[in-house]
């Protein structure tokens, strides 16, 4: 909580406040972790100091994962929702536009989940408002991820959504993204 206090123009509500709730997800789905980040923790791929100088301050996030009724876990659809706070608007808006389809940058915008090597990255339109960017991370053993990111404000939101090919969508991630922080 200290980090985020001591977040410029921010205070910890305003990132947990604008992260995804129950009420933004599909049915079925529990919070298993959740907590603050700092830019060292975001930016364990790329490095702190150029989250420092993009104008990062730091973030949140919250990892949900699909409640099944069999033992197949590894199965499960997974969604993981994150804040990440800058010290403007404008440095929020020119990261999202700037963000690179790269696996190392958009492990940024995902707490704790490190991209399998040899996973697929693709940029793919996003339905719905303009300014959001969509996605599309195809891993060797067939799970599927989309990634939405958008900028409002000083913050960026950003929604992955990931499960069996054929189990989740853009359009899934872009409609938790939308409702966060509303």
């Amino acid at each position: 909580m200290a980090l985020l206090a001591a977040c410029s123009g921010g205070s910890p509500e305003s990132l947990t406040e604008r992260a995804c709730r129950a009420e933004h997800l599909p049915e079925g789905f529990e919070r298993l972790t959740f907590g603050n980040l700092s830019r060292s923790e975001m930016g364990r791929e790329v490095g702190a100091e150029r989250l420092e100088r993009a104008g990062v301050d730091g973030g949140y996030f919250a990892y949900w994962k699909e409640r099944l009724d069999r033992l197949e876990d590894d199965l499960a659809s997974e969604i993981v929702c994150q804040v990440v706070a800058f010290g403007e608007a404008s440095e929020a808006s020119r990261f999202v536009a700037e963000l690179p389809a790269e696996g190392d940058w958009l492990s940024v915008t995902v707490a704790g989940i490190a991209l399998a090597e040899g996973t697929a990255l693709t940029e793919v339109e996003a339905p719905g408002q303009g300014g959001t960017r969509a996605f599309r991370l195809e891993e060797p053993d067939g799970r599927v991820r989309y990634a939405v990111v958008e900028a409002r404000g000083r913050f960026m939101l950003s929604v992955h959504v990931g499960g069996p090919a054929g189990e989740v969508s853009v359009g899934e991630a872009v409609a938790i993204l939308e409702a966060m922080g509303r």
